[in-house]
């Protein structure tokens, strides 16, 4: 058998049985089609006795010799001594089905691997196998190379060989069947694009599923892709306890759906004993390790707890009472930044935040299908008092520090095309849609993920506003085509995040209403272990009220950096909770809790006493003052001399610390209009000794 040419007559695609063709072959840069030895080693052409050594036809290379298995022997004589192989043919051992896990969540990856090198009809490269599992039972060889392209799609050679499957001695094996049940489903990837094939005869086989090798000669099968997609998953609603069968080599192996109880965990750092330090340590990050074989869904993959997706289950972290969508409905959809809805009907959708801990919104967008839209509208849930309660208005006396909107809509970009949000702009409305609105968020202040500073001003109007509270997000403000997403026929949910956070002081009282949620990250394939890191840093007199360090935490991440005005004990204390689905199918919530305390500092000399021109240091052991694990921080002296506090250590004229000498300010003196002395001129700074020591010295 050699490679099919045009030049040749009379030749057969394997369907039938082999005859003698006539013609000539074609030059070797002319099409052939060879399907069965696709990457063949080069012939020898240097030869003195001949191409290939014995003087075959490079035209005709590769070739395939059919004979029959009795007594081969294989023979070569290199001049140094004969050597021999001696072939046998016989029942391929070891023949074996694999898959992934014994058990499987919703909307996970069911990955397939056999063993059977009967499979490896091409040892110069990776076989692909393509069968459809159900009525009728049916088997191709190369329906798609391994590489997912068309190879013999539609053609005269892709032929059924399940009849075949004997007479090429196959046994038991060469048949894969599946019962999908009511849990399982058949899906597309790169090594399989297509949901379906059609052969020769133009019947389409619909219910297919194609293993390709894992490499060539290794008889080893697998059902995923180099993206780690496979062809089989497991149903978004799949229920709990129930099996569908993928039987091979009339082996049956169960696929069973079902939920693990998972566990949370903040694992504080061990502290030397005696260094006064609380275990959750100001400016250090802290593991978080959370193991739920749940959120496993792709055994072939690191998977991630993306906010973004739905079926992710996100750990959160809450301090206080921020406004979240927690109790949000009534989302629309709109076709034009006017008020046309782009829905048939009253264009409502429903939505749902089934992980309460995370206080996202669900938005259901099948029921909106094919449509383009440039804004939606929801209906917060919550009144206008209730948005004032925590938000802070600084034109009201003895009140001071800053409001911020913390939001996520990378759902909408993902599934539906929001691509630019450079336009884009939110809106309150009071009582009704449309009514007493409100621009928050301007143009150009938005992206799909952002924390974003609220001006006093518009906190300041919605203070005088009543009833409910409606959100408008306008991704089109200016109607110039960008922000224009549009609905597919979505099977997804997009879950999205709007909060409302403010810290400050109010009638010298702390606040602090924020939420943080942890994209934990898996540590290996197929661990179920999820890791993340949470470092805290303790607001003062000195930044309490700093926008700059205020947009230093890290809300939506895998690393979340948290602020916290006060101490957090007991009931109060750092609470990371995850809403999981337990092994018997019930929603609990699972936590990890740990007491924060802030710590007092304490200022000492680095001697007992001091002989005239001995340079005076000055040890501060504050651990609350280390803001960041990564970075060594330092206080400067204020060197205003407007300032009522000049020569202190500190920040924005507040005072940190200063120095006394017989209960005396160490502070510079004017005489004759020249200033002399005073802490400025010492070129005094508090310099930490070293990242998350929260050691200072000057």
């Amino acid at each position: 058998a050699v490679p099919r040419s045009n030049g040749l007559t009379g030749f057969k695609n394997g369907d039938v049985s082999f005859t003698s063709c006539t013609g000539t072959l074609n030059d070797i840069s002319e099409d052939s089609i060879n399907n069965v030895v696709r990457q063949p080693k080069s012939i020898n052409t240097n030869s003195p006795t001949g191409d290939g050594q014995i003087g075959l036809d490079p035209l005709a290379w590769p070739l395939i010799q059919l004979y029959s298995f009795d007594n081969v022997i294989i023979k070569y004589n290199p001049g140094g001594g004969l050597q021999q192989v001696d072939l046998t043919y016989d029942k391929i051992p070891n023949i074996s089905l694999e898959i992934d896990q014994e058990k499987y969540p919703q909307n996970s990856e069911v990955f397939v691997t056999i063993n059977d090198i009967q499979l490896n009809q091409d040892p110069t490269d990776e076989d692909s196998w393509t069968f459809n599992i159900d009525s009728p039972i049916s088997v191709f060889y190369q329906a798609f190379d391994s590489n997912g392209q068309d190879a013999a799609n539609g053609g005269a050679g892709l032929v059924n060989l399940r009849p075949f499957l004997s007479a090429l001695d196959f046994e038991d094996n060469g048949i894969l069947t599946i019962d999908l049940g009511n849990i399982m489903e058949l899906k597309t990837n790169s090594e399989q694009p297509d949901d379906s094939v059609n052969n020769g005869a133009g019947k389409t086989f619909s219910e297919i599923v194609t293993l390709v090798e894992e490499e060539p000669y290794s008889g080893l099968f697998d059902s995923g892709d180099f993206g780690h997609q496979s062809t089989i998953g497991i149903l978004n609603d799949a229920p709990r306890g129930k099996t569908g069968i993928i039987d091979y080599n009339n082996r049956p192996i169960s696929v069973l759906t079902g939920f693990t109880t998972a566990a949370v965990s903040l694992n504080e750092p061990t502290l030397t004993v005696g260094d006064g330090f609380s275990f959750l340590r100001p400016g250090t990050e802290v593991p978080i390790i959370l193991t739920d074989p749940d959120q496993n869904f792709n055994s072939g993959a690191d998977d991630d707890l993306d906010v973004f997706k739905d079926f992710s289950l996100i750990p959160t972290f809450e301090i206080g009472n921020p406004i979240t969508l927690e109790n949000s409905n009534d989302v629309q959809f709109f076709s034009e930044s006017t008020d046309n809805l782009a829905t048939d009907g009253d264009g409502a959708n429903s939505s749902v935040a089934p992980d309460i801990k995370s206080k996202r919104l669900f938005i259901d967008t099948s029921t909106v299908t094919n449509v383009e839209f440039e804004k939606i509208s929801l209906n917060l849930g919550i009144s206008a008092s209730e948005l004032n309660e925590i938000l802070i208005d600084t034109s009201i006396s003895n009140t001071f520090g800053t409001n911020w909107i913390n939001f996520d809509l990378r759902s909408f970009a993902n599934d539906l095309g929001i691509n630019d949000f450079s336009d884009t702009s939110i809106t309150l409305s009071f009582e009704s849609l449309g009514n007493d609105s409100i621009r928050i968020v301007d143009p150009g202040e938005l992206s799909p993920k952002r924390f974003v500073q609220l001006d006093d001003s518009d906190v300041n109007e919605i203070s005088s506003k009543s009833g409910s509270v409606f959100v408008v997000i306008n991704f089109d403000s200016s109607n110039d085509s960008t922000g224009v997403g549009n609905i597919p026929n979505e099977i997804n949910t997009q879950p999205i995040v709007l909060d409302f956070f403010s810290f400050g002081l109010v009638n010298n009282n702390d606040i602090d209403n924020s939420i943080y949620r942890f994209e934990l990250e898996e540590t290996s394939e197929n661990s179920s272990v999820f890791a993340g890191t949470l470092e805290i840093a303790i607001t003062s007199q000195l930044n309490i009220l700093d926008p700059d360090f205020i947009q230093t935490i890290r809300t939506i991440d895998d690393k979340i950096k948290a602020i916290v005005t006060n101490r957090q004990v007991n009931e109060e204390g750092i609470s990371i909770n995850y809403s999981d689905l337990d092994a018997v199918g019930v929603v609990t919530t699972t936590s990890a809790k740990s007491d924060f305390n802030t710590n007092s500092g304490t200022v000492s000399l680095d001697s007992a006493s001091y002989r005239f021109g001995q340079p005076v240091t000055f040890i501060l052991r504050d651990p609350d003052l280390n803001l960041k694990s990564d970075t060594i921080e330092s206080y400067l002296v204020n060197n205003d001399p407007s300032s009522p506090n000049v020569d202190t250590v500190g920040k924005d004229g507040v005072i940190l610390l200063e120095i006394l000498i017989k209960d005396v300010r160490y502070k510079r003196c004017t005489i004759n209009g020249v200033e002399f002395g005073g802490l400025g001129s010492t070129g005094f700074t508090l310099i930490e000794t070293g990242p998350r020591t929260g050691v200072f010295e000057g």
